[in-house]
């Protein structure tokens, strides 16, 4: 398969984006390293405002029409799950973008978001607690980068107690929904990270979940970098057809016509 879409992009409106991540230079980059479609997912929080976003709209356009692209470019957003039943996504906020992602394991953001205390089978389940009500709400499309542990949150050795038996009914629950699976960078945090992922999107393919690639850029070297995923898409044998899209390409096209 071509690596030529990437899902996840953060501009400089989000915390974690550099001030070069501006609009101009997301589609030029994308376009010269062979992308064909592209998302803007910058983060939304409760804080966060839509002006923002549309000042983001009206830049991709004029960067469109200026360097005369044939670039694709859907805006999503990164919803925040803080904690088992709270969200700062909703219903009505999805219809304000062609798609959304959640991120639930964002506990570097205290204290908005955290982990618990407690010992690592106490943890794990929480990221599994977490992950579930990501994928149960009906307005989610794709879970960011799932299970990414930081080094600086949490031990990895949280992954032995994530048996097959306890992901298998989550992963159903994503199945249902129509929630598809990030497959990002991040997968390439840790060994251990490598060899539970593997496992997950397995689990995953087999429950006929669909995938996305996205790069989570937050600054213009790592845009596009989705080629770097060719060993784990090999791994896992997964072709075009096991990779989800969103249904439209972005009302910015609209207004750019």
């Amino acid at each position: 398969m071509n690596f030529d879409f990437d899902l996840h992009i953060h501009t400089h409106h989000s915390p974690c984006g550099k001030d070069e991540m501006v609009p101009s230079e997301i589609v030029r980059l994308a376009a010269e390293r062979g992308m064909k479609r592209i998302a803007i997912t910058d983060h939304w929080y409760p804080n966060s405002q839509m002006s923002d976003i549309d000042d983001t709209r009206e830049a991709i356009a004029e960067a469109q029409q200026r360097l005369g692209t044939n670039l694709k470019v859907s805006f999503g957003c990164e919803a925040e799950i803080m904690s088992p039943g709270v969200t700062s996504g909703s219903s009505e906020l999805a219809e304000q973008f062609d798609f959304v992602m959640v991120g639930a394991t964002h506990f570097t953001n205290k204290p908005m978001t955290m982990l618990p205390d407690g010992d690592d089978e106490f943890r794990a389940r929480y990221f599994l607690e977490m992950f579930t009500f990501g994928v149960s709400q009906p307005w989610v499309d794709v879970m960011a980068h799932p299970f990414n542990i930081m080094s600086n949150v949490c031990s990895v050795g949280i992954f032995e107690y994530l048996s097959d038996n306890l992901l298998i009914p989550a992963i159903e629950v994503a199945r249902r929904n129509d929630v598809a699976m990030e497959i990002s960078r991040r997968v390439f945090t840790s060994t251990e990270q490598y060899k539970f992922l593997i496992n997950f999107y397995g689990l995953c393919k087999e429950a006929g979940v669909k995938f996305t690639l996205g790069s989570d850029a937050h600054e213009l070297k790592d845009l596009a970098r989705v080629s770097l995923l060719r060993p784990v898409i090999s791994e896992l044998r997964l072709t075009r057809d096991d990779f989800w899209l969103p249904r439209t390409e972005s009302r910015v096209l609209a207004a750019a016509g």
